[in-house]
């Protein structure tokens, strides 16, 4: 029996979906999993190597948004120096998803020309550009 006062649909929908997500996504396992069932969306961060390889960093991020549909993305040089990126898109059963990390501002290597504080919309596409760039550069 359940001490809940209202059945917790939203929740085991959102660990349901999360749960086959994970499983069936050819990545490591994520370091952080958020359930939001108000919004119905699952927050995931990957788990990225110690030493922060950006281009690992941006590799994990394809990876987990590949079988997404509608993925949008954005990206922000944060003003402690780093370049944040979330890619949202639609996953099983309708459910939000939103993956997002970080590296090193300084580590894009010139490739991306955001201000302090600035962000603009991101795609997968041009997030792939971006791992080549770097990886030519290292």
């Amino acid at each position: 029996m359940s001490a809940a006062l209202t059945t917790l649909t939203g929740v085991a929908k959102l660990t349901t979906v999360a749960r086959m997500f994970v499983r069936d996504t050819p990545a490591p396992e994520p370091c952080f999993l958020t359930l939001n069932p108000h919004d119905n969306q699952i927050e995931l961060q990957p788990t990225v190597p110690t030493r922060r390889d950006p281009v690992a960093v941006l590799g994990a991020l394809l990876i987990w948004t590949h079988r997404l549909t509608g993925i949008a993305g954005s990206w922000r040089h944060t003003r402690n120096g780093a370049l944040f990126i979330e890619l949202t898109g639609r996953g099983p059963a309708g459910v939000r998803i939103q993956v997002y990390s970080s590296i090193p501002f300084t580590q894009t290597g010139g490739h991306v020309a955001l201000a302090a504080g600035a962000g603009e919309s991101v795609t997968p596409d041009e997030l792939y550009r971006l791992a080549l760039e770097i990886r030519k550069g290292q």
